[in-house]
């Protein structure tokens, strides 16, 4: 490290920045020392600053998988998290932020303590804090990390408006890394009957057990969303368009085969299709939904290619 590197970096930390260096995938060092606030709240180890603070604090361990997938875009740029207080560690009128920032010949996080008048704030952002634990546990321990409601109600599955930013996301991240990408759209076959004969609670727990079924089904990194009524999406990245057919097939089946009490049994039909290029979000999903329309006509509860 230069001269003016550490003086830099001294700057930095008596400012409250602690600074940390991206030497792999999930590894970090910490440079130079720790300000007083990071050992008080991230005690050091074997005499060194800790070099994994989300380990100890629930709302780094969030950030930090979205500073992974944002460092692995290797675009030159910064992300950064909301304000949040560690509770009963920060002191009155003190809260953190970090920043991940990828400068081209190095990957950095930077944790920073704010010294200002943020109790109103804080309060807010507090009461925000412990939703999204909560949201967290109930959605198997999706990514959870923003403002705004992301996950369905009824089906504790992402919504609608979260699936279009994850699809544009996903179709980026193929465009650059070059990996397929498949989309699937799913409808419950005859879903009105099941509304008129057996009444709307039996609909809503038919829906409640296609949102279990489908996590179930899917494989970690897949994306499952309630996409409107009684129609669902699934994005399968990094998956041949036959293996995700076969993927198609396993949620075809597995729905057949769910029992819901007080409810019918109930079939779907899918369509399926692999991403194409430079195509845009829409063209990819109209595809996607030309290939349901296609299942449907051709008799229902089955798969058709796109």
């Amino acid at each position: 490290m230069t001269k003016n590197e550490q003086l830099a970096l001294n700057l930095l930390q008596s400012f409250n920045f602690a600074v940390l260096r991206r030497v792999a995938s999930r590894e970090y060092v910490f440079l130079g020392r720790a300000p007083a606030f990071y050992d008080a709240l991230f005690p050091p180890r074997d005499g060194n600053p800790c070099a994994t603070p989300w380990a100890i604090s629930s709302m780094l361990e969030f950030f930090l998988d979205e500073a992974e997938d944002f460092f692995a875009l290797g675009e030159v740029g910064s992300i950064s998290s909301g304000v949040w207080e560690e509770e009963g560690l920060t002191l009155e009128n003190t809260a953190l932020k970090v920043t991940a920032v990828n400068l081209g010949d190095a990957q950095v996080v930077v944790v920073r303590l704010l010294q200002e008048d943020y109790t109103e704030r804080l309060g807010i952002l507090r009461k925000a804090r412990e939703q999204l634990l909560e949201n967290r546990r109930l959605t198997s321990n999706l990514c959870i990390f923003k403002e705004k409601s992301r996950i369905d109600g009824l089906t504790c599955i992402f919504n609608r408006t979260t699936f279009m930013e994850l699809l544009l996301d996903e179709i980026r991240r193929s465009q650059i890394m070059d990996y397929p990408l498949v989309l699937l759209i799913l409808d419950i076959d005859d879903f009105k009957k099941v509304n008129d004969n057996f009444g709307h609670l039996a609909g809503d727990r038919i829906l409640q057990g296609m949102g279990s079924t489908l996590k179930h089904s899917l494989r970690r990194n897949d994306i499952v969303a309630r996409y409107g009524g009684e129609e669902f999406a699934v994005l399968v990245p990094h998956t041949p368009l036959a293996e995700a057919t076969q993927v198609a097939e396993k949620i075809r089946s597995n729905l057949a085969a769910m029992a819901v009490p007080d409810a019918p049994r109930i079939t779907v039909s899918i369509g399926c299709t692999l991403y194409a290029g430079m195509e845009s979000a829409e063209d990819f999903f109209k595809r996607a939904d030309d290939a349901l329309y296609t299942a449907k006509k051709s008799g229902k509860n089955r798969v058709c290619t796109g």
